[in-house]
């Protein structure tokens, strides 16, 4: 099992202890980059595709983690069947 996978398997087994670094790994090793700040929040963006995470004291509340998790997971799935 890789990093990526233990990351994604902690978040969604438990995601009121996400933190927003763990989160932002996770985009970033999906593809997501990090455009801009705007106060709280953090907008993540990849081929058109734009995500909003507010953050308060480097936590992320839950449906945010879940959100991410979903958001993540059809990329997964896709690579998957192309295997």
């Amino acid at each position: 099992m890789s990093k990526r996978e233990k990351l994604r398997d902690r978040l969604k087994n438990n995601p009121k202890n996400a933190t927003f670094s763990d989160i932002q790994t996770l985009l970033e090793q999906e593809g997501f980059v990090l455009d801009r700040i705007t106060g709280s929040h953090h907008i993540f963006t990849k081929n058109g595709v734009t995500f909003v995470i507010p953050v308060h004291h480097n936590k992320v509340k839950t449906i945010y983690v879940k959100r991410v998790i979903e958001l993540i997971e059809p990329t997964d799935n896709q690579t998957d069947e192309e295997a």
